[in-house]
């Protein structure tokens, strides 16, 4: 798991595009600028008609969303008090595959940085399972999660890490 871009661009809220391969490397010309590029979003574009082939670079900027009308990301926290950080969420910020659509949970009244999927056995690796499930615990999630929770599964972990605070938090989904 990586805080460095591979591409063109980061992403505030998703620190993972480039090794999740939610954003990746594919020659082609671009429906929003309509020039050639080498890196693209590759998932769920919520618009209305066709999804558009979306190059990383129109999708930091806005103005994919802006001239298809479109969100990349399913949900956030409500508890983000902020329309700006709403804004960059829903229309400047790749989603990550999911079993019942992405979700970005909030921190220090902001949305957290997508770090990638886990699994028990990736966070006990990392040292944070502990301090990581009594968190999620604490936010109403199953106490019993940690005996099933895998990094590719039926039981899906998503981590996050809160930008301000450095907090890591998790997302649980299921198939």
């Amino acid at each position: 798991m990586s805080d460095t871009p591979k591409g063109p661009v980061a992403f505030r809220y998703n620190a993972a595009a480039y090794d999740s391969g939610i954003i990746r490397r594919e020659e082609g010309v671009c429906d929003v600028c309509g020039r050639p590029r080498e890196w693209f979003y590759t998932g769920a574009v919520y618009c209305a008609g066709p999804a558009p082939h979306v190059c990383a670079e129109c999708l930091h900027s806005g103005e994919a969303a802006r001239k298809f009308d479109a969100t990349f990301v399913t949900r956030g926290s409500r508890l983000v008090t902020d329309p700006a950080k709403a804004d960059e969420l829903y229309h400047r910020t790749p989603g990550y595959p999911s079993w019942q659509g992405d979700f970005f949970p909030y921190c220090c009244d902001d949305y957290c940085t997508f770090l990638g999927d886990v699994g028990t056995e990736e966070l006990e690796a990392m040292g944070i399972a502990d301090t990581v499930f009594a968190d999620y615990e604490e936010r109403g999630g199953n106490p019993h999660v940690r005996e099933v929770l895998q990094a590719v599964g039926e039981t899906a972990g998503y981590l996050f890490r809160c930008l301000h605070c450095g907090a890591y938090h998790l997302y649980v989904d299921r198939e």
